[in-house]
């Protein structure tokens, strides 16, 4: 069981500009599209006023994520491969 924040898996695809602290780094415009920095208060393209949730955070908002340590889950997962708590239950149960 990998207790590390940040594995090598992980840290691998924020090299590639994938995975979940690359895409805590980023926020969408919603009106145009344009990747900004997590920082940036307005979309340097269209000026359009950007919300305070990144990627991840949106992202999040459509998909099950394990409650411990934030990573994404599928609907059907008992244990959290990253972090090794149990989020599901069994229908045995």
């Amino acid at each position: 069981m990998i207790r590390d924040h940040k594995t090598e898996k992980f840290i691998q695809l924020e090299s590639y500009g994938m995975g979940p602290f690359a895409m805590k780094k980023i926020k969408v415009c919603p009106r145009c599209g344009q990747i900004a920095k997590s920082t940036s208060i307005v979309c340097p393209a269209c000026k359009k006023l950007l919300t305070r949730k990144t990627l991840f955070d949106e992202y999040k908002t459509m998909h099950f994520c394990c409650p411990s340590c934030d990573i994404p889950l599928t609907g059907d997962t008992q244990y959290c491969p990253h972090c090794g708590r149990k989020v599901g239950y069994s229908a045995n149960e």
